[in-house]
């Protein structure tokens, strides 16, 4: 039996909504056909699997059987054919284990301190300016600590573009599929812009690929790393390196840009907000942020309440709300037949919210993730969340992204207390998923908070004020 599907009129309504909002779409289309649908046209038809078992069945008991690098072909223009998110086995294995050195828990050492100083400073202008829409404020000074952590602190000295252009690449990207497949090489088109990006920051790239060569780059960081001998291959290719890194930086920053924003938007209840902060607040810390150290700050950003907040942020809006393959061979499952080629989508946004797998799933509650409660215990299934992907593919940076919401956290939550402007319309929406309008907040400092640090930066902590002017509309 075929993998149902809307039909005529049904498809285009379906197509239409989709445009607008997948999820809704999603949603629709599951309440009329179940857990396995099939829509779209062309490049863009998915066959969608829901839920913990479709999860199970594609990463797991069928997974040699499906291929990433032709479901995340639309990747390619900006990430390459070297990164990790589009290699297949066994070039995939081998490119990461060059690189999961970076991520160690002793190469992350000191991020901690790095990234307290940049977003103290990024508090300075929050509070100054009261109002402002989160996510797009939070994404220079996240994408600079990544840059500074994964390519090494002299880069963004070296090139002062290299933000921008990967703010105008990854706006790109964050179009919908179907603008995507548009690429107009024209003045003023978003391919156009895209493509002049991409050259300067590949331009870039090689120039740092070229000092490493030379002994003169940094001896920490994924381009060292790359550019080592290693065993597990040859030298790489200098475009091999450049993939690599551009997929790192821009899957580091833009998801764990969007997962802070989420915890924002889940703190925005007073209740829930207080008895967080409570917690981080209970962690000592010198008045001033500056004079932590690093264990005051390891302490203070594993605090078990944000911890469980975090866990439920990226439960309710997961950044990347669908992991895609392309199915190799014939396959079925449940009785349905997911013929060659067929290009698989599975919604972790969806898995994260079924009732049948957790206690009123849409409901935010830290005893999910807290134990003190056995009720609210979340599933023991590793299938039935999934924020950072499974098994070999489990995201690479994910110990990173959560020492900076950890960093994030125990600033913010020193300082301000904030509530949304227009909380009615915030709902979640775009390829790495994001509020409409990059939520809008309102805040207003605490008392007694920690004494405010220089705008300007510190041991190479982003300034929080350059951070804004740098932000491309």
């Amino acid at each position: 039996m075929t993998v149902p599907g809307p039909r005529g009129p049904e498809h285009w309504r379906a197509m239409n909504l989709a445009a607008g909002d997948t999820l809704a779409a999603i949603d629709l289309l599951r309440e009329r056909h179940g857990d396995a649908f099939v829509f779209g046209f062309g490049p863009i038809r998915f066959h969608w699997l829901l839920g913990a078992d479709a999860n199970r069945f594609v990463l797991h008991q069928a997974a040699s059987s499906f291929r990433n690098r032709e479901a995340y072909r639309f990747l390619e223009p900006i990430v390459g054919r070297g990164a990790l998110i589009v290699s297949d086995e066994p070039e995939h294995l081998q490119r990461r284990r060059r690189v999961q050195g970076a991520f160690q828990r002793r190469r992350l050492h000191g991020v901690g301190a790095r990234a307290l100083l940049a977003f103290d400073a990024w508090a300075d202008e929050v509070l100054a300016r009261r109002e402002l829409a989160l996510q797009p404020s939070l994404r220079p000074v996240v994408l600079d600590l990544v840059i500074d952590v994964l390519l090494g602190a002299g880069v963004r000295t070296r090139h002062p573009r290299l933000r921008h252009d990967l703010f105008a690449m990854m706006a790109f990207a964050n179009q919908p599929f179907l603008a995507q497949l548009f690429r107009l090489p024209l003045p003023g088109t978003p391919w156009w812009r895209f493509t002049a990006a991409r050259r300067r920051v590949d331009a870039a790239l090689y120039a740092e690929i070229a000092r490493h060569r030379d002994r003169r780059g940094d001896d920490d960081g994924v381009l060292a790393m790359l550019l080592a001998d290693s065993a597990d291959g040859p030298p790489l290719a200098d475009e091999v390196v450049r993939d690599q890194a551009v997929g790192l930086v821009a899957a580091g920053f833009d998801t764990t840009t969007a997962a802070l924003t989420w915890c924002a938007w889940l703190l925005c209840d007073e209740a829930l907000r207080e008895r967080v902060a409570s917690a981080v607040q209970a962690v000592p810390m010198p008045t001033d942020l500056r004079a932590a150290a690093s264990e005051q700050i390891e302490e203070a950003a594993a605090v078990p309440e944000f911890d469980a907040l975090w866990r439920e942020a990226l439960r309710l809006y997961p950044p990347a709300p669908a992991i895609l393959r392309v199915s190799h061979e014939e396959l079925q499952w449940r009785g349905l037949q997911l013929p060659r080629g067929a290009l698989v989508a599975l919604s972790t946004y969806h898995t994260h919210r079924d009732e049948r797998l957790w206690r009123e799933a849409p409901r935010v509650e830290l005893e999910r993730w807290l134990g003190a409660d056995p009720s609210w215990a979340a599933p023991r299934d590793p299938f039935a969340y999934l924020p950072f992907g499974y098994g070999a593919r489990h995201c690479i940076g994910a110990g990173l992204a959560r020492i900076l919401a950890g960093a994030w956290s125990t600033v913010l939550l020193r300082r301000a207390r904030w509530q949304a402007l227009a909380p009615e319309a915030v709902r979640p929406l775009g390829t790495t998923l994001s509020p409409p309008g990059g939520l809008p907040l309102r805040f207003e400092p605490l008392e007694g908070g920690p004494r405010r640090a220089p705008r300007t930066a510190v041991d190479g902590a982003p300034s929080a004020a350059g951070a804004r002017r740098s932000e491309p509309a």
